[in-house]
């Protein structure tokens, strides 16, 4: 995702995020502070501490069942405690068996947009 909004190429390899990347941007004329962490259980700790103050967080998640539950724990444990809007963008859209968008904003009760980082037609 940090690629796209810089406007790099973006690989068709698949890579979780491993520990934390840091990108600033400008998207509509607006500085953007962009912070990717990974989802691994051992760096959940630093969520809440570098998310305060934020106005707006983005959850990007896999469109899959698999995926779903996590990412509902997460949304609800970020909005008690950030009270920040918070997005999610339903990635990975082009997969076989892919929940669709609607499908993931029901289940999470937030604004979802469906998308494939990798199909330029599903960004």
């Amino acid at each position: 995702m940090l690629s796209l909004l810089q406007g790099r190429d973006v690989s068709t390899k698949t890579e979780p995020t491993v520990g934390l990347e840091i990108e600033n941007s400008i998207l509509n004329g607006r500085k953007v502070n962009v912070w990717d962490f990974g989802g691994q259980e051992r760096y959940k700790f630093m969520w809440q501490d570098f998310l305060k103050g934020t106005s707006l967080t983005v959850l990007i998640c896999d469109s899959t069942e698999r995926n779903l539950d996590q990412t509902k724990e997460i949304c609800t444990k970020f909005s008690r405690r950030l009270g920040a809007k918070i997005i999610a963008i339903a990635n990975k859209q082009d997969l076989p068996g892919a929940l669709s968008a609607e499908h993931i904003q029901k289940k999470l009760g937030i604004t979802t947009y469906g998308m494939s980082a990798i199909r330029v037609d599903l960004r």
